[in-house]
């Protein structure tokens, strides 16, 4: 990187915590390299910092807008791009659980090293097809939007009014995973509740004796393996037997459960008929309903990417653990690895356990054509503080308005998922970034403001759009300048956080 860094040239990406390198550097090569074949255009600059496994993106500002826009273009002429698209992630996905699937079964303690570095290898190659096919979403996804919005305000003048509409013909719920196995597990609720002896065992989380109930044991076997990896993310825990037995007891200890699920169903039936709706009132040609479509299709790719992401990284960690087994070093450390560190290290028994220590503290990862360089220790500090410096004594923040509303409520910082306990019905959560294993606090606050966050089909955006509250993306710095019990208002059409 140049001795003299123009922030100017910069603009955020994200901002994401419990995050580590791996698989994450390998995303960025794909969307410098890899995404080429697949959709026309690559990114020439990316840089992502790490403090401890605190995880900041950003991009070089122009780059961005010249490939987003030229990409906005392209699916404007070709309505079935995304479509297409989805087709290739479903291969390239497919192939990739299959073969960390497989490969999870086969590595133990007799597995060489020279077959760990291939396994290490062979899961690069087959991750960056993955994220090839869908990194560019996040590149055109704000812009793309910005169309969409133009096009609705042909009809609707007011910004207000437009936004919501926007919200509701882009929306893709019957992809959203989160809902998908919440509704399931609703459904699985209420067939236990007609057995009276599996209601008492769930409610009372008797897992032992669930465990010698075979056909219950089974029902809810099927449900972790379908679902496991709706909560994993990149490093977070997934769905097990016992933690499904835990969620099972708090719905069977709802009033009127079945009308409860009945009400998701119409949630889902209610969105189609606004669609339809809004369709005729803007009086969409068939060329402009594809375009909407076409948003919808981004977050499917989303969707579809996160699932054989997660899948793949719970079933690699085997792998990362037998090599840190092999090295003396922890998966953590094992993260902070490249490919080629895992080959020194393995094959050539070089010790880089002090730099990736020095990674782990803060580092720099610039990524610059097929180039990829790390900085650590005081240039690597120098450069993180340069690019991180927060704002004192803020009283308003702005950010990118992803779910359209506004309201008032009580701040809660939530940073992890084993806090979500803290939010009470009303509150504001402040967060780097959510995930789905933040839904139950989601669906009790009235309004999410997140520090990280790159458009309308991240997390924090298809979440919130989901749970129908206000949220404002890449504020940056909120964590730092908001404190639990601070008063504050959200505006999600304008992307602006006032504290009261």
């Amino acid at each position: 990187m140049a001795k003299k860094i123009d922030l100017k040239k910069y603009q955020l990406l994200s901002s994401r915590q419990r995050m580590s390198p791996f698989p994450n550097y390998m995303s960025m090569i794909a969307t410098c390299n890899e995404a080429e074949k697949f959709f026309g255009y690559k990114l020439d600059e990316i840089i992502l910092f790490w403090k401890e496994r605190l995880m900041i993106g950003f991009v070089n500002s122009e780059d961005m807008k010249k490939k987003g826009e030229a990409l906005t273009r392209a699916i404007k002429k070709d309505h079935s791009f995304f479509a297409n698209m989805i087709k290739k992630q479903d291969k390239y996905g497919k192939d990739l659980s299959r073969f960390t699937k497989n490969t999870h079964k086969k590595v133990n303690n007799k597995t060489t090293n020279k077959q760990l570095l291939e396994y290490y290898k062979t899961y690069e190659d087959k991750y960056k097809l993955v994220y090839g096919t869908y990194g560019f979403v996040w590149v055109v996804e704000d812009f793309f939007m910005s169309e969409l919005l133009e096009i609705i305000q042909k009809e609707i003048k007011n910004v207000k009014k437009a936004s919501d509409i926007l919200n509701v013909l882009t929306k893709q719920p019957s992809a959203m995973v989160a809902g998908i196995e919440k509704r399931a597990l609703m459904k699985l609720a209420i067939e236990i509740s007609n057995n009276n002896t599996w209601g008492k065992l769930i409610i009372n989380n008797n897992i032992s004796k669930i465990k010698k109930q075979a056909n219950l044991k089974k029902l809810i076997n099927k449900h972790v393996d379908k679902y496991f990896w709706v909560t994993r993310d990149y490093e977070d825990p997934v769905l097990t037997l016992e933690s499904i037995i835990e969620r099972l007891g708090e719905l069977l200890k709802t009033k009127n459960l079945l009308n409860s699920y009945k009400k998701e169903l119409k949630k889902l039936e209610n969105f189609e008929i606004d669609r339809k709706k809004y369709i005729k009132k803007l009086k969409l040609t068939k060329d402009e309903i594809a375009l909407f479509d076409t948003m919808r299709d981004m977050a499917h790719l989303k969707e579809l990417r996160k699932k054989y992401v997660s899948e793949s990284l719970y079933y690699f960690d085997k792998i990362l653990t037998e090599i840190g087994k092999r090295l003396f070093m922890s998966i953590q450390q094992v993260r902070f690895m490249t490919t080629k560190d895992i080959e020194e290290s393995l094959i050539e028994n070089k010790d880089v356990s002090e730099e990736i220590n020095k990674r782990i503290k803060t580092s720099v990862w610039h990524f610059h054509g097929n180039k990829m360089n790390i900085l650590v220790g005081k240039e690597g500090e120098k450069i993180y503080n340069t690019f991180n410096k927060p704002a004192k004594n803020l009283k308003e923040l702005t950010g990118m308005p992803v779910s359209p509303g506004k309201t008032k409520g009580r701040v809660k910082i939530v940073m992890n998922p084993d806090e979500c306990d803290k939010v009470e019905r009303g509150d504001i959560i402040v967060s780097v970034q959510v995930v789905p294993s933040f839904s139950t606090a989601i669906i009790k606050s009235a309004g999410l403001i997140c520090d990280g966050g790159h458009g309308a089909t991240s997390h924090p955006a298809t979440l919130a759009r989901e749970a129908g509250i206000p949220c404002v993306i890449q504020t940056r710095f909120a964590r730092d300048i908001l404190k639990d019990g601070d008063i504050v208002e959200v505006d999600g059409y304008k992307g602006i956080i006032k504290k009261l």
